[in-house]
């Protein structure tokens, strides 16, 4: 029989990566995302505008449904995400920016500007969805199994992209909680997680009240990014060497899962990459 995994943002760019690499590997994968993945076996689509509690119903109906009578999964994986900027008095939006004189298109979400449209919106795919994983694990999820979800490593105040930080702020308390007894998870599941590094020096975070879009370009220029499509295309004279590759991402998940890269539970691992060379460094063990 197969062993089974959830990939929560099965439909956003990691999350591709991941589906196609565990399926290579004969898992039975399904995908949790916006819209649906056509490499999964199967695919539960949400949407950002549910409620919280509407997405959780509509993942845990759909999950009972799928699942035959005493199955359960082998390992959850939640690397749904996204950013966008905005800060307390940030008001409208840019759908357009100019980097390096050259005028490049991008999601509009990404730099949504209005404060509490992007806080809702980061909250929705970066803490709802670690929420509802949670509670799939805790009714779906083998004992012994692995849940993972994705946080930020060193993460400090964050002035010009409050949703962004509040939401991230929120998946590494999820994390706290349910690395301790009384979380309602399985026996003996191992809860992990994975904190790509993200720059927050604060002499960027002075240009706010200057410029968003200074603030934009000058925050990702110092940022250690994953290389995506999108980030690519924001930062095309960047040095993507700096960039971490989805592969060296999901490689660790995928070993994480198979057990040929042993974890233990309470894990924290920064990831961070220089010059083409990706580290990983646990950086906390909860107890």
């Amino acid at each position: 029989m197969s062993s089974k995994v959830v990939v929560y943002g099965g439909s956003g760019h990691l999350g591709a990566v991941l589906v196609s690499l565990f399926k290579k590997n004969n898992w039975e994968v399904t995908s949790v995302g916006t819209r649906p993945n056509s490499d999964a076996n199967h695919n539960i689509v949400v949407s950002v505008e549910d409620s919280l509690e509407v997405q959780g119903e509509k993942v845990l109906k759909q999950v009972s449904e799928q699942l035959q009578s005493g199955e359960k999964y082998d390992v959850i994986l939640n690397v749904s995400g996204g950013f966008t900027m905005g800060n307390t008095s940030s008001k409208g939006s840019m759908f357009q920016v100019e980097v390096n004189c050259q005028l490049v298109e991008i999601n509009r979400d990404f730099l949504l500007a209005d404060f509490l449209k992007s806080a809702d919106i980061m909250i929705s795919r970066i803490l709802y969805s670690s929420l509802v994983s949670a509670q799939l694990a805790a009714h779906h999820l083998k004992s012994e199994g692995l849940l993972t979800l994705t946080g930020v490593a060193h993460l400090k105040g964050t002035p010009g992209y409050i949703g962004y930080g509040v939401a991230k702020a929120g998946v590494h308390q999820l994390f706290q909680s349910l690395v301790n007894k009384g979380s309602g998870l399985p026996k003996n599941v191992k809860v992990t997680a994975l904190l790509p590094f993200v720059s927050s020096d604060s002499s960027s975070l002075l240009l706010v009240t200057v410029s968003t879009f200074t603030l934009t370009c000058f925050f990702l220029l110092k940022s250690e990014m994953i290389d995506t499509p999108l980030n690519r295309q924001i930062m095309p004279n960047a040095d993507f060497s700096n960039f971490t590759p989805m592969e060296e991402l999901s490689n660790r998940l995928y070993g994480w899962a198979s057990g040929s890269i042993p974890v233990n539970h309470g894990t924290l691992l920064e990831v961070s990459t220089k010059k083409g060379i990706t580290t990983f460094t646990e950086i906390s063990k909860s107890e």
